[in-house]
């Protein structure tokens, strides 16, 4: 990645136990030091956000989310840890942008998503203002959706 400062200045990561975000976030921080490291939950799964935010353990009753592979409830206390080490932000999004994410993503790219993986876009929608003008990644990962579900959220 030599030259990678001057390719991007943030990365969006979907946050659910954490292990995807901390990993990712390790490698950016040694190879991008000056990348910022941002991560994305559901507001209905918002438990390591919450955890991330108050620099303590934070567990929920409950989820309510269509992103259900980001939707944790318990947080593991050395995840949180590494996290607060890799994360300069962690951010919740409401559903109706995640499925705007996901149709953006089928529209633009061709690509057919979990609701996890359009957590960066949704990000992005949420917050135009804080990334115009900025290079910005978002990890897109996870293919696991039920297709019947999927064409109820994104048909208009």
């Amino acid at each position: 990645m030599a030259g990678a400062e001057s390719t991007f200045d943030a990365v969006l990561i979907a946050l659910g136990g954490g292990a995807m975000a901390t990993g990712v976030g390790y490698v950016l921080k040694t190879l991008v030091p000056g990348a910022e490291v941002i991560c994305v939950q559901p507001m209905g799964a918002p438990a390591l956000t919450r955890s991330w935010r108050e620099r303590r353990l934070v567990t929920t009753e409950s989820t309510d989310t269509i992103a259900d592979g980001v939707a944790g409830r318990f947080p593991i206390p050395e995840v949180l840890d590494d996290l607060l080490a890799v994360a300069d932000d962690a951010v919740l999004v409401r559903e109706s942008s995640i499925i705007t994410g996901m149709r953006l993503l089928l529209e633009h790219t061709g690509l057919v998503v979990e609701p996890s993986a359009a957590l960066g876009v949704a990000a992005i929608l949420e917050d135009r203002d804080r990334f115009d003008g900025r290079r910005v990644v978002t990890v897109i990962c996870g293919s696991n959706v039920d297709l019947d579900a999927y064409h109820r959220w994104v048909r208009r």
